[in-house]
């Protein structure tokens, strides 16, 4: 019964703000947080120091039990524009969406509560929206930084004559806190997916997208996104599974979505070509944790169920977001270079693939760094190390000294 009651309330409410576009704030920044409570402070202090003041923060405390109830409402207590939902534990998307209902600002945006906005943020993503007030959604590019809010690299976002919706076809645009936008269409767009433990942002830019929602990009970096060691315990195949979830739905018509968009409609879409790379990208994940036995039996499992037949370079994808390809600082290259290859060695020497197959494969997945320490060792040399290594791999015999380490 109480569920009806939300639901009908959130229906009312999306009927109310489609005629009745009134809002107290221009930003409302949804705030998850649960057993993060010191990250929360930094996140919370980013917004207190924008120099654009009209704004609010929704903090959904999501069953913590660390001290984010008292931290979170000590911040309410001492700023109006900070609002704070007390609830069981229901996950990301749950939070969100209670974020969502209580909202009051006209563009929405959505942190992980270790996630912060840099200086002038929402300053510059204002004078955007002034400028161009019939875009629904804007993307910032971002920064990565690690536990001592050091930066690991930093994402300039560039333009695309492609569509949003071909771009999310390929994969996540972005993280959530990148973007900006507008309540209305956040209402029209439906829910995030309870259903779905990770994934659940792309399942919604998706539905964003076949609404034929076009981004509008802000290309430098204003926010920041954390990468903790705490992202090394992810559970690579929950991430897996609900990523598979999340490319059975693309190609169909979505109901969830409430306008009526030419868009959203079935469509012929490759759903093995897309599994096999989220396949290899979790087999990346798998692996660099140290669980090579785990990632073995999956890759064949997998492999099998899908008739998936491999290139050597498909494995390219194993240096993903949720290994290290965006680790590019020198300290982090030649760690990268010293720990990691033994594990992927190990991994492939249990499949059933050729010696020569092995090498160009292991090659593609360090290539990036292996390409970037060269160009850090030795500048304009590396690149011509560089040249002659590519000549090399795409040869019909690779080396047995062009690899790393081993390789």
């Amino acid at each position: 019964m109480i569920k009806l009651i939300v639901k009908f309330q959130f229906q009312l409410e999306k009927n109310y703000l489609r005629f009745n576009p009134i809002f107290m704030y221009n930003f409302s920044i949804i705030i998850p947080c649960y057993n993060q409570a010191d990250w929360l402070k930094i996140c919370i202090q980013s917004l207190k120091n924008q120099t654009f003041e009209n704004w609010e923060a929704i903090i959904i405390n999501d069953g913590s039990t660390d001290y984010t109830k008292e931290t979170a409402d000590n911040f309410a207590k001492n700023d109006k524009r900070i609002k704070v939902i007390h609830q069981e534990n229901g996950g990301l998307s749950a939070a969100r969406n209670a974020g969502i209902q209580m909202a009051k600002g006209e563009w929405l945006n959505f942190h992980d509560s270790d996630d912060y906005l840099l200086p002038d943020c929402l300053n510059q993503v204002q004078r955007e929206i002034e400028n161009n007030k019939t875009i629904d959604l804007f993307q910032v590019g971002h920064q990565l930084v690690d536990e001592h809010n050091t930066l690991i690299s930093s994402i300039t976002l560039k333009q695309s004559a492609d569509s949003f919706l071909h771009q999310t076809k390929i994969g996540n645009p972005g993280p959530p806190l990148s973007f900006f936008l507008r309540r209305k269409t956040a209402l029209e767009a439906g829910e995030f997916d309870v259903s779905l433990k990770s994934a659940e942002d792309w399942d919604y830019w998706i539905r964003v997208a076949k609404m034929g929602i076009e981004r509008f990009l802000i290309t430098k970096p204003m926010v920041a996104y954390r990468y903790t060691s705490n992202s090394m315990s992810r559970n690579p195949w929950r991430m897996y599974e609900n990523t598979i979830e999340v490319i059975k739905r693309l190609p169909l018509k979505d109901n969830r979505i409430s306008n009526n968009s030419p868009l959203n409609v079935d469509v012929v879409f490759d759903i093995e070509k897309a599994i096999k790379a989220r396949l290899i990208q979790a087999l990346g994940l798998n692996i660099m944790q140290g669980n090579i036995e785990e990632a073995i039996r999956k890759f064949n499992e997998e492999s099998s169920k899908y008739n998936f037949h491999y290139q050597p370079i498909d494995f390219r994808n194993m240096n993903s977001f949720m290994t290290f390809k965006n680790w590019y600082r020198t300290e982090d290259v030649k760690k990268i270079l010293n720990d990691y290859p033994q594990l992927y060695e190990d991994f492939f020497s249990k499949t059933n693939f050729s010696s020569e197959f092995q090498k160009k494969a292991c090659y593609y997945v360090f290539e990036f760094h292996f390409k970037n320490s060269n160009l850090l060792k030795y500048q304009l040399i590396g690149k011509i190390m560089n040249r002659i290594l590519d000549i090399s791999v795409n040869s019909k015999k690779i080396r047995e000294e062009s690899g790393i380490k081993s390789l």
